[in-house]
């Protein structure tokens, strides 16, 4: 199942050149990743109160479409995979008047302990993201 989420490109979001810098899109991605997570009931400040954190450790966008300051942008995510420790996230991003896709991308996230070990994702946080319904 997939996830959408709005947002609207501000001012301090854009380059010399008026266009989104391009570091940006990973902000988004963020954005769509911890609502995903958020309205499955997997917060991610209830996972570091447990002692469970995600690091990203793959990252990747490819830039379809310029997009500048004020551009309303839809944020689709998908839970691509779930693993024992490892999981994956897909990402596309559209303008909603006209559907046209602007960026698509993914990000690999291992979970850690707090100092930084992997551990494995525990048995909630899994099925909350493997919840397709």
């Amino acid at each position: 199942m997939t996830d959408l989420v709005e947002t609207r490109v501000r001012y301090g979001e854009t380059d010399r050149m008026g266009a989104v810098y391009h570091a940006h899109y990973l902000v988004y991605f963020e954005l769509g990743r911890t609502e995903f997570m958020r309205r499955r009931g997997l917060a991610y400040s209830d996972l570091e109160r447990e002692g469970v954190f995600l690091v990203v450790t793959e990252a990747e966008c490819r830039y379809r479409e310029r997009v500048t300051y004020d551009d309303l942008l839809s944020i689709e995510t998908l839970c691509g995979e779930v693993g024992r420790v490892r999981v994956r996230f897909d990402y596309t991003v559209r303008r909603p008047s006209t559907g046209r896709l602007v960026a698509e991308g993914r990000t690999v996230l291992a979970c850690v302990d707090a100092s930084g070990r992997p551990k494995a994702l525990p048995e909630r946080a899994r099925e909350c993201l493997r919840n397709r319904g």
